[in-house]
């Protein structure tokens, strides 16, 4: 790229002209050609051999306009020609130079180039030629400053962000911090520079901190973690950070991204929950409690007042078939003496008197009747088995439904209160067939298992109204004091009641545990 040398112009004159092969036959121009760079060699008197591509497209020159001139009549200007021969007699002594320089283009602007010259030797290690290099200064000055007013712009969106942002080397080393960090912490670049940063987290959680960072630079995962910092004003506050890796083509990572935000209020809110969510459940539980001894004392009254009912109804049983049935015994006595003189009274006495006979023995089978009803005293003498088989034979009579009974032909003794249970479960069930189901039949099963008595009452009527099953599957609502006495009474004795029912009949099944006490 300078004018060559008297004497070696003489001897390329009178040699003749020397075709780049020549001078170097082992260049390799494919591989030159594919560079990003205009690369120009000359000989030693300056004379181009080799203009690639790139240089074309630079320069303006096309290669077979400058094969075989003189670089200094191309591309370097009269202002700077001096220059010139000193960089070329620099690089001819074996030194290589690089440095701005203002090259000409075939349309006579100039291009302000980062020029690299070079001696080019052959294999006795001669120096026979130089080759330079040249990248356009304003374009990489231009790259150069959109990098920068893209670091600008990162910055300021940063800097605008509530976040405390930063980023790291590859290898964790901080060199950025966000305004926001500085305002927070109230430190400064300098001491922040780098590990720095470990001085305003809590000492005691530190260790973790450093842990996790450690084992996201090692492996290359985003980190997150919730940590304290301590702020200008010396209080620490929770915040929630996160880090990045930003990788290149190869999957290097080359940067780290971190924000730190502020979720010291949210935690305080949420610690302020938790306590109040803790003193609400331990009300919950102590009301709850209050409740279940309420309930408990309440179930225990439903079970003496059941009892209270049972003792009664045993009570006024026996006084109807004891008191009134003696007094109805000798009302008809009296009735049958004063009807053995019927010839003495008139035709209407004697009429009066056998209807009073009639309606004395009519109410005697009424009483007999309530005053089982109210307590069979078969329960009591001969056991569940018998009161219910009287009890089912009764009921057919009275209703006019046929009842298929299927009770085992022994069934040993229970405790009152079990005997009692079932018999009022029986009763009550058979009540509401009668009443409500329009059934024509029913059955009444019992099944004895080892500790278990399985009690079924059937019908085959039009079934319970939908929205009074769900009442009755609840165990709540209103549902009437027949079921809700069965079940309150199987409860009391550890059993439990089931309900079954559609448009073809009813299914009601009663459990209870048996053989666990004797009987009373």
């Amino acid at each position: 790229m300078i004018e060559p040398l008297p004497s070696e112009s003489r001897q390329l004159a009178a040699n003749g002209p020397v075709s780049p092969s020549e001078r170097f036959p082992k260049f390799p121009n494919r591989l030159l050609d594919a560079l990003n760079a205009a690369v120009i060699a000359t000989d030693l008197a300056g004379v181009v051999t080799y203009w690639n591509p790139f240089a074309e497209r630079l320069y303006g020159w096309r290669s077979e306009q400058v094969i075989g001139r003189n670089i200094m009549e191309i591309t370097v200007r009269s202002e700077n020609e001096e220059d010139a021969k000193q960089h070329m007699a620099a690089v001819l002594e074996g030194n290589a130079w690089s440095g701005e320089f203002q090259v000409r283009c075939v349309d006579g602007a100039c291009v302000e180039a980062l020029v690299t010259l070079s001696p080019v030797r052959d294999e006795a290690e001669t120096i026979v030629g130089v080759v330079g290099v040249s990248q356009d200064v304003r374009g990489l000055k231009e790259l150069e400053g959109a990098l920068r007013q893209s670091e600008e712009q990162f910055e300021a969106f940063a800097n605008s962000l509530p976040e405390l942002c930063w980023m790291a080397r590859s290898d964790g080393h901080i060199f950025w911090y966000s305004e926001r960090w500085y305002e927070y912490t109230g430190t400064t670049r300098e001491s922040m520079e780098g590990w720095g940063w470990q001085r305003v987290h809590d000492p005691e959680i530190l260790p973790a901190v450093m842990e996790r960072w450690k084992l996201s630079l090692e492996t290359g995962t985003p980190f997150e973690m919730e940590f304290p910092l301590r702020g200008a004003d010396g209080v620490f506050r929770w915040f929630l950070t996160r880090v990045k890796p930003l990788r290149d083509a190869q999957g290097r990572i080359t940067r780290w991204y971190g924000a730190n935000t502020n979720i010291d209020e949210q935690r305080r809110t949420l610690e302020s929950l938790s306590e109040a969510r803790d003193e609400l459940e331990k009300r919950v539980l102590e009301r709850t409690a209050e409740l279940d001894t309420a309930t408990e004392s309440l179930r225990e009254l439903s079970g003496r007042l059941l009892r209270m009912r049972d003792d009664e109804q045993r009570h006024l049983a026996r006084e109807l078939h004891d008191s009134v049935g003696q007094l109805l015994a000798a009302i008809s006595m009296n009735i049958a003496v004063v009807s053995s003189e019927a010839g003495k009274l008139s035709p209407a006495t004697a009429r009066c008197v056998a209807e009073n006979a009639a309606l004395v023995e009519e109410v005697s089978r009424e009483i007999r009747t309530i005053s089982h009803l109210l307590h069979p005293p078969l329960l009591d003498e001969a056991g569940l088995g018998s009161a219910l088989r009287w009890y089912a034979e009764e009921f057919a009579k009275r209703s006019r439904i046929t009842l298929e009974v299927d009770i085992p032909s022994h069934i040993e003794r229970q405790p009152n209160d079990l005997e009692i249970a079932v018999f009022r479960v029986v009763q009550e069930c058979l009540t509401n067939i009668h009443r409500h189901s329009e059934s024509a039949t029913a059955a009444i099963r019992i099944q004895l298992k080892k500790d278990e008595m399985l009690l079924e009452v059937q019908d085959w009527g039009k079934g319970v109204p939908r929205e009074k099953l769900k009442g009755l599957s609840r165990g709540g609502g209103r549902v009437g004091v027949g079921f809700g006495g069965m079940r309150e009474r199987l409860r009391q004795l550890g059993g439990k009641l089931e309900v079954h029912s559609d448009e073809s009949g009813t299914l009601v099944r009663a459990m209870l545990p048996i053989g666990q006490s004797k009987a009373q």
